[in-house]
């Protein structure tokens, strides 16, 4: 299958999870990606994949983000999508939630998507795609939560913004918001005192469909929706939750 055949993207925090899991999909169909991440090893094995380049970059820092940009025009020249994936997640109740934690995360997976949007839409082709990495969280109540579900909601709200202002130049712009996957993603869970194996759990009798999301499920929606597939897509915000959201 050749279906991103002579493309080109960026994947920011693909290294790992659904961003590598996305990047590896695109190059095993044609596709050339350039990956962004922190943790060396990580980098280093993105890097082997054939069809895959990795760059150290941090996508809460601006200046980083250009520089990457500039990374991007000089392996490509143009994009054909981008994909806005690097965030984290943070769990502390209302009394526990400190400057540090709330500037940490909103400057990265707000600014994240801002930043990362403003640097790299400019390489973008007309009829290319731009995808923000949201999440199910963002209109759900769960405690501890107020942060991440936040930030997301925000991500929401700016990707409707950005599909107005960059129709214009042919570029969809669209969410995708997985629900509980199968990573690492969730693993700290910070002063919520409780241990990852039972968060699971407690997910999984959240979601009709009785199970934790693979990652290859939530790739397979993200390609989707940065393929010419979904040309006739945006301003939409696509669940991979099994449910959740909508049942």
């Amino acid at each position: 299958m050749t279906r991103f055949e002579t493309q080109a993207f960026v994947i920011t925090g693909g290294t790992r999870g659904i961003g590598l899991a996305t990047a590896k999909r695109i190059a095993a169909e044609g596709g050339r990606v350039l990956v962004t991440g922190l943790n060396a090893e990580h980098l280093a094995a993105a890097d082997a994949i054939d069809g895959i380049s990795a760059l150290k970059s941090d996508a809460s820092d601006p200046e980083a983000t250009i520089a990457m940009a500039a990374e991007a025009r000089r392996l490509f020249g143009e994009l054909d999508g981008v994909f806005l994936n690097a965030g984290i997640a943070v769990y502390e109740p209302l009394a526990e939630i400190t400057p540090e934690s709330f500037r940490r995360l909103f400057a990265l997976n707000v600014g994240g998507a801002v930043f990362g949007a403003q640097a790299l839409a400019p390489l973008v082709k007309r009829g290319g795609s731009l995808l923000l990495m949201a999440s199910g969280a963002k209109t759900k109540g769960a405690p501890g939560a107020a942060l991440y579900a936040g930030s997301k909601g925000a991500v929401r709200s700016i990707a409707l913004v950005l599909a107005r202002e960059l129709g214009a130049r042919g570029i969809r712009v669209n969410t995708i918001s997985p629900g509980p996957i199968d990573t690492d993603f969730h693993a700290d869970l910070g002063s919520l005192k409780i241990e990852p194996a039972e968060f699971a759990e407690i997910i999984k009798k959240m979601i009709p469909m009785g199970r934790m999301g693979e990652v290859a499920e939530a790739a397979a929606v993200a390609t989707f929706l940065l393929s010419r597939d979904a040309s006739f897509v945006t301003g939409a915000d696509y669940p991979v939750d099994g449910g959740e959201a909508q049942l």
